[in-house]
């Protein structure tokens, strides 16, 4: 359904563009998020099947920092405090809509290496601009000497522990996210 919605509002804003004669503006793609944590609604936190789904669905669909606080207030209100899996759901919900602001199509774990993979929109000179340090204390010089850079994507060997590679995973997506709106924004 989802996907029949999806391909039925691209036919329509391809018409409405041709009418108006504009190019057409597409929704962006979902970013793919696969990485090994555990983030998930557990049985004995949301018992009910249809409405495990349903905050899925909503979580897949947040777009902004508003609304996954309401998703997060509604979730405190209705269930109680949220075990580490939940808070983890969160996070990586905001990872995926703050990577689909940045224009990366995929985040993910391959042969131990994180790699940050994008669309046409960046180049490879954009991206080493946008992840190079920009103060002594700037988080990302924690991974001097651990980027690859390539045409469509970054490499990163991350920390062997799994927070530090979960947090620096994060400001990688938000520094890229930032450079991405200046850009758009003519900043840069």
């Amino acid at each position: 359904f989802d996907l029949y919605t999806r391909m039925l509002a691209e036919a329509v804003e391809e018409e409405k563009a041709t009418v108006e004669g504009r190019a057409p503006r597409h929704a962006r793609t979902q970013a793919k998020i696969d990485l090994p944590v555990d983030a998930y609604l557990p049985h004995d936190y949301v018992p009910e099947e249809p409405q495990k789904l349903e905050l899925y669905r909503r979580l897949g669909r947040v777009v902004s920092d508003e609304g996954l606080d309401e998703i997060r207030t509604e979730l405190l209100d209705r269930y109680g405090a949220m075990p580490p899996p939940v808070e983890r759901l969160l996070e990586v919900s905001r990872l995926r809509f703050r990577a689909e602001e940045a224009g990366l199509s995929q985040v993910a774990i391959e042969s131990g290496q994180l790699v940050f993979r994008f669309g046409p929109d960046w180049s490879r000179a954009a991206t080493m601009r946008a992840l190079a340090p920009r103060s002594v204390d700037d988080p990302l010089r924690a991974l001097q000497g651990r980027i690859k850079y390539a045409s469509n994507q970054v490499r990163v060997r991350p920390p062997a522990d799994a927070e530090r590679a979960w947090v620096l995973t994060a400001v990688v997506v938000d520094r890229l996210a930032r450079a991405a709106a200046d850009r758009s924004a003519g900043l840069v």
